[in-house]
């Protein structure tokens, strides 16, 4: 049998006047009568009734509930499921509207709409009910049926729908707890009777067990989805490849399993500082937060106690320091586990959420396997880039080794043209065959074929340390002097120079030559990296380091700037951003200054330029 419309079946309508109410127990303001004239007859509209014999409505209510049995079988998707049963609901009690509410697991205070339909649908459709408030919520702090014959007259009705007159809601129940409610409302006074009360019943404890049947069926696909996926990690993880590729990959993995904002690794610095690593999911304003200290954070409590912690909200946590960060990146929940390897922590691994949540513990477990596995994979990562840095070493030391015996084999090629040009130089400086306005240019070319001849020396003697040759320098005279040597390439280039020389800047010890080498670099490196003009500064200051007094030379170009992918290995050697540069002469350079306990770092690089910067030790002991 089937409930349709006046039109079709078996109902009888016209001839019914009246209809008398059942003896039930109703909410106060109900006011249901005796006799209901008129009620459904005029509308058109069926119900379960006296008229029906027992034997007909026994039949139609197990034909209902076995067709909502069924519904396990037409679809795997748990919305439409819940849909499908909400629709099956209205349709045989003859509502307006209904929906279908679930306990929201991650805020079980709150009743969570599933499913929506009939007129009150877009009203309704994804709405939080708190458990108490309203009719449908009231069923849940009650655990029995409410149902309402006239809302207009019952105080806790939430009214979403001015045209709704009537409601009855029943809890849906799961092993024995409430995890639900189902509710249907109707446009007419007095709409349901008790049969419709005990079929929406029967309705409800059906559909618990399709929901139930659903629920374990997501949750092993769930389970599944996530085993596969923690294995197929966990296979790419061990895979030999750089710490960065590894931390990224972990974290996108991770992005891609939960229902989650964002996903990042920190990891434990030599200062014991918590240093983010890698993210997925974040925008500038998370990727660019500082270091934290252990100590003192609310994250640090995660490396301290080694163990889960998370916050429903981080956004109104007090000792959350990055409140405002997390409002612009939008986000709520945070779950924080440890790294841990060899029972030491090295890093943290956190998850955000969009929206306020409890994680469960099923989340909680998936994500402290996944950083046991990050522990191996950073482990194995950063064994790989060891092994990485000493293959590169071995091949730069066969190199340098290669360049020592090539540098003996034309070190008498070049040292034999050197000293016949010295000898040529030396002559008409003293037979004065040489303009007196042009002697400077020629003691200058003197002393750079001297130079060259030590340079020469230098190569040979890389492999093996010699004490220099002591004498007092004045840096801003070194300076002075190179920039007369390359007045011509740097008006040929359009590149101008300003200079920023402290006036009374104390004499170094050291080898006059050491200086020369290592300015002259730095200032033929600007050039380069300005081809098409810009700006050279040079300045010289005093400065005291570490307590010491210390002469500091920075020498800075408006260029290009070092690539990023070099600039970690900018001072080793055979590293070059030109193509026909050899790449040794920053690391000659800091080389020679060690000699002196003098540095050579970069102090500034990016798109709009670089910085070198020299600190030297005014009072130095060779090394």
């Amino acid at each position: 049998m089937q409930i349709i419309g006046p039109q079709r079946g078996n109902w009888l309508w016209g001839s019914v006047a009246e209809v008398i109410a059942p003896n039930i127990d109703e909410l106060p303001g109900s006011n249901v009568k005796r006799k209901r004239v008129q009620a459904f007859a005029m509308e058109g509209k069926p119900t379960i009734t006296a008229h029906r014999s027992s034997r007909e409505a026994r039949y139609e209510r197990l034909r209902i509930l076995y067709q909502i049995s069924n519904l396990i079988n037409s679809t795997t998707n748990h919305r439409l499921l819940l849909r499908r049963i909400l629709d099956c609901a209205v349709r045989y009690l003859q509502a307006s509207s209904g929906s279908l509410s679930l306990i929201d697991a991650a805020n079980p205070e709150f009743l969570h709409v599933r499913a929506a339909c009939g007129a009150s649908a877009r009203n309704v459709r994804n709405r939080r009910i708190p458990i108490g408030k309203g009719i449908v919520g009231r069923v849940v702090a009650l655990g029995k049926p409410v149902r309402v014959n006239n809302v207009l007259e019952c105080e806790d009705y939430l009214p979403l729908r001015p045209e709704v007159r009537s409601e009855m809601a029943v809890p849906l129940r799961i092993e024995g707890r409430i995890a639900g409610v189902l509710n249907v409302d109707s446009d007419r006074l007095n709409a349901f009777t008790r049969e419709d009360q005990q079929l929406l019943v029967a309705i409800a404890n059906q559909a618990a067990k399709v929901i139930q049947t659903s629920q374990l069926y997501d949750a092993l696909t769930t389970q599944a989805a996530r085993l596969e996926a923690l294995i197929a990690a966990g296979q790419a993880l061990i895979a030999p490849d750089s710490l960065p590729s590894v931390l990224q990959r972990i974290t996108e993995t991770v992005q891609s399993m939960l229902d989650i904002r964002l996903c990042s690794v920190m990891l434990l610095n030599e200062k014991g500082e918590l240093e983010l690593s890698a993210v997925s999911g974040g925008g500038q304003h998370y990727t660019q937060r500082p270091t934290l200290h252990v100590t003192n954070t609310l994250v640090g409590e995660v490396v301290m106690g080694r163990a889960p912690l998370q916050v429903f909200d981080v956004r109104k946590a007090p000792r959350y320091r990055s409140r405002r960060m997390a409002r612009k990146e939008k986000l709520a929940s945070l779950l924080s586990v440890p790294i841990i390897y060899n029972d030491r922590p090295i890093g943290i691994l956190n998850i955000y959420t969009a929206k306020p949540r409890t994680f469960s513990n099923e989340e909680i477990q998936l994500l402290n396997a996944f950083a046991s596995l990050c522990a191996i994979a950073i482990v194995n990562a950063r064994r790989y880039q060891e092994m990485v840095r000493a293959e590169e070493g071995l091949r730069k030391a066969e190199r340098l080794s290669t360049l020592g015996i090539l540098s003996a084999e034309i070190a008498h090629e070049i040292r034999n043209p050197v000293a016949i040009i010295s000898m040529l130089v030396h002559s008409l400086m003293e037979d004065g065959a040489v303009a007196p306005d042009r002697q400077k240019d020629l003691q200058i070319i003197a002393d750079k074929l001297e130079r060259i001849n030590r340079i020469v020396t230098q190569v040979l003697n890389l492999s093996r340390q010699q004490q220099p040759r002591l004498e007092e320098v004045n840096l801003n005279q070194v300076i002075e002097d190179l920039l007369f040597l390359l007045s011509h390439t740097l008006s040929a280039r359009s590149i101008l120079v300003k200079k920023r020389l402290a006036r009374t800047l104390p004499m170094v010890r050291g080898e006059r030559g050491h200086f020369d080498q290592v300015l002259l670099n730095l200032m033929l490196n600007a050039i380069d990296a300005m081809p098409r003009g810009g700006i050279i500064i040079v300045a010289t200051r005093r400065a005291t380091r570490a307590g010491r007094p210390h002469v500091v030379v920075s020498v800075r170009d408006t260029g290009r700037g070092i690539p990023e992918e070099i600039r970690d290995q900018i001072f080793e050697p055979f590293v070059t951003t030109r193509r026909e540069g050899i790449g040794l002469g920053l690391f000659v350079s800091r080389k020679l200054l060690s000699q002196y306990d003098a540095t050579l770092s970069i102090k500034e690089t990016n798109e709009k330029g670089t910085c070198f910067e020299i600190s030297i030790p005014i009072e130095v002991t060779p090394q």
